[in-house]
């Protein structure tokens, strides 16, 4: 039974949850500037006024949904002041957390809390996507337990104002923001139709921020200008892959592909990783070599099915398979997946891998360094118990110590870079951090993974299996350490040669040569198609790419993002193509340039690509 003293009037209670959250969005607004700060000076010069009330009424705005969805409808049903109290209490520091979470990964990757992050998040084995060291769990817990004392106190204090304060004082306070609002959302729809492309960088600055778009109206008002031609529908086709049926010879030969998440070329040396190196003086050695994408998912895609990375949905939908993949089942190959963590999450197997989809878990072991180890092990053991009449086999180690970077311990470990750090410190990371010591962590990483992958050449050479293997050893993509001086760390944040060009060796057993011109993982699928089973089919039939081996010049690359794709040209420049329809385009500094400078032609060939394998409809 509630205590008369614990129910009150329903008007004072919502009196106070409104002052309670518009305390709060004091603490939202501190938070907002985490965000301004990734707002180019070009954009505060040119667009002030905007700037600000967006900022204002936005993160009010945010403030106040708790309020609306959670605070509002449990009020009115209970008028229970210790109920409202819990409510306004978790509710708001809940919200507060997530937006500290969002900031941090804006800042580090560009992008905000999407579906593809809460897919991971919420997915299959979450906990190898996202490894944190102990450090981060405590301050999260601490953080939590300081808000929560804050909304206490600051709930006591909005009771009382909602006691003694007269409702003219929130009225006045309702209409400025009101007006504010409006002001920041009709900005907003002018700055669209007239291409004012400072007005809507800064939209993508804040989290959950969709403000008036209103092309057509100001458009048929003669209020509008001509945008360029972006326009496209990702998801939802059908497709013709291959085109044709492919005509192929049986194939002889084993494949191993070593991949290594989030593998940059500042750790590919002879003296972070020795035995990879002396590897690559064997092999042929691919120096200006390109992920499809900046992320596992589509890095994967790409280098699988030599597609653009943008098929990923309907493919993960229709289950569609790699063409490589499909052959190397017809042809009677023991495929044999080795992957250190979970291939469901992102899932791999529904696409890539589904025809193998019981070889996705994640190998045994609390941490991907452990994994990595046992990995190579089962690997190890895998080839053991070959026999001479066994079938040629197919196998991917796909190690993840490099993207984890949590250190090892104990087993005779002993980290070759110092100083360095001993986990990820991504709470420390802005665009002023000195990247030496997390830089290090990576490279002790590597040469950790260097010294597994060695001892899998050896083995392999000792069993009298290399010389019949092709081998590949790449990334999925890279990992930036700030490169740019933009204040990005890892991947998923960028076009830019920091987060997309990965070493490449590919070993099938001839004289050793070095390649320079610029190549990609759409062309290995082609590479591996002509060497394994002869295919005669243009390549144009199942791929984007072309022969590894074809030195012509590539005048753009199709690249493909969480958020969007977009293409590199020969230079560097990026023209990024964002999902809501909007472009910028920046240097391979990732310095944003003109808008006029957008490159009509590039973009409608790199279209052309995208759509050659839908299916043609009477």
């Amino acid at each position: 039974m509630q205590s008369n003293d614990n129910v009150v009037s329903r008007r004072t209670l919502l009196k106070a949850g409104f002052y309670f959250f518009l305390m709060n969005s004091v603490l939202f607004l501190l938070l907002s500037f985490r965000y301004l700060s990734f707002v180019s000076d070009e954009a505060r010069a040119d667009s002030p006024f905007f700037l600000y009330s967006l900022q204002l009424s936005h993160f009010v705005f945010l403030a106040f949904l708790p309020y609306i969805f959670a605070y509002v409808p449990l009020t009115i049903l209970t008028k229970n002041k210790r109920t409202s109290r819990i409510v306004a209490m978790v509710t708001s520091s809940l919200s507060l957390i997530v937006f500290l979470i969002d900031s941090y990964i804006f800042s580090l990757y560009r992008f905000h809390i999407n579906k593809s992050v809460m897919d991971q998040l919420l997915g299959p084995d979450a906990g190898q996507v996202f490894e944190f060291s102990w450090v981060i769990y405590l301050l999260a817990l601490l953080l939590l337990t300081l808000l929560l004392t804050l909304e206490y106190w600051t709930f006591k204090l909005a009771y009382r104002w909602a006691e003694k304060l007269e409702l003219k004082l929130l009225y006045l306070i309702c209409g400025f923001f009101l007006t504010v609002f409006f002001f920041a959302q009709f900005s907003h729809a002018y700055a669209v139709a007239h291409n004012n492309r400072y007005m809507v960088g800064i939209v993508r600055c804040f989290p959950f921020c969709s403000p008036l778009n209103a092309n057509k109206l100001l458009s048929t008002m003669g209020w509008g200008e001509a945008k360029h031609p972006i326009h496209f529908k990702m998801e939802g086709h059908q497709y013709q892959y291959p085109k044709h049926t492919l005509t192929t010879q049986k194939g002889t030969r084993n494949v191993l592909m070593l991949v290594l998440d989030s593998w940059n070329p500042v750790a590919f040396d002879s003296i972070t990783m020795p035995h990879v190196y002396e590897f690559s003086k064997r092999s042929s050695l691919y120096t200006h070599h390109y992920s499809g994408s900046n992320g596992t998912r589509t890095g994967m895609f790409t280098l699988f099915f030599g597609l653009p990375g943008v098929y990923w949905p309907d493919f993960e939908s229709q289950h569609i398979t790699p063409v490589l993949m499909d052959e190397l089942g017809k042809q009677g190959y023991e495929v044999k997946l080795f992957p250190s963590a979970s291939m469901r999450n992102p899932p791999l197997d529904q696409n890539v891998f589904y025809n193998y989809a019981d070889q996705c878990f994640a190998t045994e072991g609390n941490v991907a360094w452990q994994r990595d180890y046992t990995l190579s092990k089962n690997f190890l053991d895998f080839i053991e118990s070959r026999t001479p009449d066994s079938h040629p086999f197919f196998s991917l180690l796909f190690f993840d110590s490099l993207h984890s970077m949590i250190e090892p311990v104990g087993n005779g470990y002993k980290p070759k870079y110092a100083p360095a750090w001993s986990y990820p410190k991504y709470e420390l990371l802005d665009k002023h951090t000195d990247p030496t010591e997390f830089l290090n962590l990576y490279k002790n990483m590597a040469n950790y993974a260097d010294g597994l992958i060695g001892t899998v050449l050896s083995r392999l050479e000792e069993k009298g299996l290399l010389d019949s293997t092709i081998v590949i050893v790449t990334g999925d993509h890279s990992q930036e350490f700030n490169d740019n001086g933009k204040g990005f760390w890892g991947h998923s944040g960028n076009y830019s040669k920091s987060q997309l060009c990965v070493p490449f060796l590919y070993f099938d057993n001839t004289p050793h040569k070095r390649y320079d011109h610029w190549s990609a993982h759409y062309d290995v699928v082609p590479t591996l198609m002509e060497d394994l089973f002869s295919v005669t089919n243009p390549v144009s039939d199942y791929s984007i790419g072309k022969s590894l081996r074809d030195t012509s010049p590539r005048d753009f690359l199709l690249v493909d993002s969480y958020i969007g794709f977009g293409f590199v040209d020969q230079s560097g420049d990026i023209t990024n193509l964002y999902y809501d329809h909007t472009s910028e385009l920046q240097d391979e500094n990732l310095n944003v340039r003109d808008n006029s400078q957008f490159d009509t032609l590039t973009y409608k060939r790199t279209m052309a690509l995208i759509e050659g394998f839908y299916k043609k409809r009477p």
